[in-house]
């Protein structure tokens, strides 16, 4: 039962923390429900894209587990690594059996390599630049191009501009409006959206 208070009135009157606590568990309720309908539209979008074959698998994979990874950056400023990684793996596992099923093992070997040159080259910026990206953004960069070499070069390299793209335009919108060059901005949500984007747009 909820706390109450009694005022110098005698009228009996919530708890500010009771209500602090309702509108906290509505707003996730919100989120989480809105999250949901962006991930059913984006299993039909898959659906659309691929039909009823192996990948739609790892589409719907990709979207289901990224679309927690952009809750998760906005609400905490990162991307916690075990979710990364959940990411990573589930779509490498959903791949491999695509890749069974289709004989496509040079495109599972592709996209392998993707990974880990794209992760080697955002660790190197990374450690030049720690200022401006974290470990989290890192990891991201190698899950999502595991995902993209499946489509091969040129989806690897559409796949990567468009998310680096829109991450940049992010942050020069974030600098203009704080009217400060070296405003810090959760990245995640961008390159997800443009990576996912770029998939369905190939």
């Amino acid at each position: 039962m909820a706390d109450l208070q009694i005022s110098d009135s005698r009228t009996v009157v919530p708890c500010p923390a009771d209500v602090a606590r309702g509108v906290s568990g509505r707003r996730r309720a919100g989120v989480a429900m809105s999250a949901s309908v962006v991930v059913v539209a984006l299993w039909v979008a898959g659906w659309v894209r691929f039909g009823a074959t192996p990948e739609l698998l790892a589409w719907c994979w990709a979207c289901g587990l990224g679309t927690s990874l952009v809750v998760t950056d906005l609400r905490l400023r990162r991307l916690p690594f075990p979710l990364v990684a959940a990411f990573a793996g589930g779509v490498a596992m959903a791949l491999f059996g695509a890749a069974a099923a289709e004989a496509a093992w040079a495109r599972f070997g592709f996209a392998c390599l993707a990974a880990v040159a794209v992760f080697a080259l955002a660790f190197v910026v990374q450690w030049c630049f720690p200022g401006h990206t974290g470990g989290g953004d890192t990891a991201l960069y190698g899950a999502l191009a595991l995902y993209l070499g499946w489509f091969g070069w040129d989806g690897l390299l559409t796949g990567l501009l468009a998310a680096s793209g829109l991450t940049a335009l992010v942050g020069l919108v974030v600098a203009v409006f704080s009217r400060n060059m070296g405003s810090r901005f959760p990245a995640g949500p961008s390159l997800i959206i443009g990576a996912l984007a770029s998939i369905v747009l190939l």
